[in-house]
């Protein structure tokens, strides 16, 4: 049996041990990924720090959400799939056979789990302790259907960022956001939300408005497309729903995208949502926010806008987003790789728990021949 390195959460609060396992088998359905690259996000960080109030895997666990990758080996009943082809491996597990699922929303699974990173049930408990391997290994084993193959004009680097842009991505087609569209996103300056601000200059929106708190990050923003983008900070003490409004002639935005870090401020989340245009409609992504939502009867049959949820993306979703990526329609050529081997990935969570922003791209190369991701 071949041994892999492997990076493992040992204990909620405690570095990550870098060690070996056995190099795992795809069954009949399934697909061997030699890992180029695992994503970090601020939240990664959150995670194995205890400040989630998701169930993570039951310990010790190696970790790891997002990957990228080239499949070595794929199980006797793959079909479509091959050894050698680029992918994405998307971490979302679910059961298959409940009554979302059944019907198509595979995102309202209430098995469904995050591999290698929390579930938020105990069936998804159940469902995470399915696959042992999470992204900080040299290899994954995932079931055919949660393959991307990707295109040769998308690095790996990149592609490990694809959970959280494909987050954004799938919430902003949640939100019918196309061309001569108006978007705020409120985060702007964080992962998701630089994400968001990336996908809806390719979708055609007109005029894109951010609320964020880093200066320096806001000011990056607005160079990306002087003149459709404007943001503003959330700690100077401007009305934010009246600036909203300012900026689009009084009729407010049609999409407001709420994508917060944790511990975000829900008040102004609540406050935003009156800058939404009559028949609008506002995506929530922030899952670590505490906040509550207020209206009235009045103003919900008035104004007729709508209130979703959005916590992942389906199989076409990534595949339409992959696509525009690939045609550069989607310009992710923003994001700055930060790049750390397997040996310092303690490093990368400390890296990335200092939140810097939503261009830098974290990423764990699993394996040490890898120098350079093509």
């Amino acid at each position: 049996m071949t041994g892999i390195n492997v990076a493992r959460l040992v204990e909620v609060g405690r570095p990550l041990q870098v060690g070996t396992a056995t190099k795992p088998a795809p069954g009949p359905r399934e697909v061997l990924v030699r890992v180029a690259a695992c994503g970090l996000v601020p939240n990664s960080d959150n995670v194995v720090n205890g400040r989630t109030p998701f169930t993570l895997p039951e310990l010790p666990a190696i970790f790891g959400l997002d990957v990228s990758g080239t499949i070595e080996a794929v199980g006797e009943h793959v079909l479509n799939l091959a050894a050698g082809q680029r992918v994405y491996v998307d971490p979302h597990l679910v059961c298959g056979t409940c009554h979302q699922c059944r019907r198509g929303r595979t995102d309202l699974c209430p098995n469904g789990c995050l591999r290698g990173y929390f579930a938020s049930s105990p069936g998804g408990a159940k469902l995470l302790g399915r696959y042992e391997f999470g992204g900080l290994s040299e290899y994954v084993v995932a079931e055919d259907r949660n393959i991307a193959v990707l295109p040769d004009s998308i690095d790996l680097d990149t592609a490990a960022r694809f959970g959280y842009v494909g987050t954004s991505f799938g919430a902003l087609k949640k939100g019918r956001l196309g061309p001569s569209k108006t978007l705020l996103v409120n985060g702007v300056t964080g992962t998701l939300g630089v994400a968001a601000v990336a996908i809806a200059l390719g979708m055609g929106a007109t005029r894109i408005l951010g609320v964020g708190r880093n200066q320096a990050l806001l000011q990056r923003i607005n160079a990306l497309a002087p003149g459709r983008i404007a943001t503003v900070s959330s700690e100077d003490g401007v009305d934010l729903p009246k600036w909203t409004l300012d900026q689009t002639d009084g009729l407010g935005v049609d999409v407001m995208y709420d994508c917060l870090g944790v511990g975000g401020d829900g008040n102004t989340t609540d406050a935003l949502r009156r800058a939404v245009k009559a028949g609008g409609r506002t995506i929530l992504a922030a899952g670590g926010v505490d906040a509550d939502l207020t209206e009235t009867y009045a103003e919900a049959m008035s104004r007729d806008t709508a209130t979703l949820g959005s916590g992942w993306f389906d199989a076409g979703e990534a595949d339409e987003m992959i696509a525009m990526i690939g045609a550069g329609i989607i310009d992710l050529s923003i994001l700055e790789h930060k790049v750390f081997p397997l040996a310092q990935v303690n490093e990368a969570f400390t890296f990335v728990g200092d939140r810097p922003g939503g261009f830098a791209n974290v990423v764990v190369r699993p394996r040490p021949d890898i120098h350079q991701v093509d």
